[in-house]
């Protein structure tokens, strides 16, 4: 029986990706959710995350997983495992596949799908209904005079990966355009949102330090800004960052928010993960939080995937090693 990891994976208007395996492939024109096998000492969600990295060239956030599917295709048996992941990319780049479709939970059921995949549809979409943003749901942007409508515009039209980055790129040596980064950031229209807030992700990659001048703000959106794909994004940036530019007037707010999703269960992986991150940083200002600290990880970690243990032991050796300073 080999282990297959496969990916429902959903953008932020609530749409499904199905893609289309290409000439060459086993079961060609077979739709299916992307994914792969497992390597020899891999994670399940490692393998998912590279694999999908590697097909389609996407970062995603693994969110949840749905009961697997064993099947015999005649020649091999798998297990297929399937995870529930977000993304904030909307165009893959098909290396392995030739086609890929966007949709509603609905509408999965309806392809000419692989033989094991077609369980991992229904049970999706039994239990997901489809909530996508139509024209006349979505508000109008709030738009600022240091935004601008034509930016505003344009981020609504951002697409892939590569545009994130040479936009971000772009942020990270023009101070007015990344101003108005953080400005669209807590736009109501939730894709130029997001696209904005990733974008400040990406810029946190090339110099954090940038980013320093409104670590207040983000700090003070967390609680409240509804787009949780901002929220995520925010969290990235706070974590990147070097803990004493963080405004002494934040310290408290932050070290309670990152405690709260520690101890919230249904907190999404990549947010506790962040959380976790920062709280080890405040610990080397506030050696009196490490005990507390390492308790949280702890327990988070108890019944966490495997990179989430992974990264929560290394989280504990680091505190360990603060506490014997």
């Amino acid at each position: 029986m080999t282990d297959v990891t496969c990916a429902v994976i959903r953008n932020d208007d609530g749409l499904v990706l199905a893609v289309r395996r290409g000439p060459g492939m086993a079961n060609s024109g077979k739709w299916e959710f992307p994914g792969g096998k497992t390597m020899p000492g891999e994670d399940h969600e490692d393998c998912i995350i590279r694999e999908i990295d590697e097909e389609l060239g996407m970062n995603i956030i693994i969110t949840g997983s749905l009961d697997s599917v064993e099947y015999d295709y005649g020649d091999r048996q798998i297990r297929l495992i399937p995870f529930l992941c977000e993304t904030l990319s909307t165009k893959p780049q098909l290396r392995e596949h030739d086609d890929y479709r966007w949709m509603k939970p609905d509408e999965l059921t309806s392809l000419d799908m692989t033989a094991a995949d077609i369980p991992v549809a229904k049970q999706y979409s039994s239990v997901h209904i489809d909530f996508t943003i139509t024209d006349q749901e979505s508000p109008d942007p709030v738009v600022t005079a240091e935004a601008g409508d034509e930016m505003a515009r344009m981020m609504g039209r951002v697409t892939s990966t590569e545009e994130i980055t040479m936009i971000a790129g772009s942020a990270a040596a023009d101070a007015t355009l990344l101003s108005q980064l953080v400005t669209l950031s807590s736009s109501r229209e939730k894709r130029v949102g997001f696209m904005s807030s990733w974008a400040l992700s990406k810029v946190s990659d090339i110099n954090p330090a940038l980013l320093s001048p409104y670590l207040a703000m983000m700090i003070d959106a967390l609680p409240v800004v509804p787009n949780e794909s901002v929220q995520r994004s925010f969290m990235r940036v706070i974590m990147r960052s070097d803990i004493n530019d963080i405004p002494q007037s934040h310290h408290t707010v932050l070290i309670d928010y990152c405690m709260s999703i520690m101890r919230e269960r249904n907190t999404p992986v990549a947010p506790r993960a962040y959380g976790m991150e920062i709280l080890a940083s405040f610990c080397g200002l506030y050696p009196d939080m490490i005990n507390e600290v390492t308790g949280l990880v702890q327990l988070a970690i108890n019944d966490a995937s495997g990179g989430m243990k992974a990264a929560g032991r290394k989280v504990i050796v680091r505190l360990q090693s603060a506490g014997r300073k």
